[in-house]
């Protein structure tokens, strides 16, 4: 029987009432802070930064009515909000970087998704064979 205070979970795990308070009040104040909850929010939130553009000037610029722009980046940032895939490509339009970059849940993916769009054809032609040795190596061993 677990004592007062104690909630026990059907797998047999338990946790006290403060651990389950202070995980809950973590979520929230990184909410309240506006810290990214998701991937896309913390890409947002980094190519914005990065393009030096303030929240309400995005949301103009991809068509948002100025009187809901600032708010309406700042919960696509937070995670509050997801916005749909058009709304997503006129993002990476606005600050230049390809869509896919908002949803790389890896960090090394996502720079080398910003350095592939900065490649010209010829040097894109050029990663690929180099990534075709490196397979061809790897099987050959």
């Amino acid at each position: 029987m677990p004592s007062q205070g104690v909630v026990l979970f059907p797998n047999g795990n338990s946790t006290n009432f403060v651990e389950i308070e202070q995980a809950i009040s973590t979520i929230f104040v990184g909410m309240a802070k506006g810290t990214p909850q998701t991937v896309f929010g913390r890409r947002l939130r980094e190519a914005r930064l990065r393009a030096d553009i303030p929240q309400d000037r995005l949301g103009v610029h991809i068509g948002l009515d100025e009187t809901v722009a600032s708010a309406r980046i700042s919960r696509y940032e937070t995670g509050i909000h997801e916005p749909a895939f058009d709304t997503a490509v006129r993002l990476g339009q606005a600050l230049n970087v390809p869509v896919a970059y908002f949803y790389c849940e890896n960090d090394e993916l996502a720079n080398f998704v910003l350095a592939w769009d900065s490649l010209h054809e010829l040097e894109r032609k050029a990663v690929w064979s180099f990534i075709d040795t490196l397979k061809l190596q790897r099987s050959e061993s």
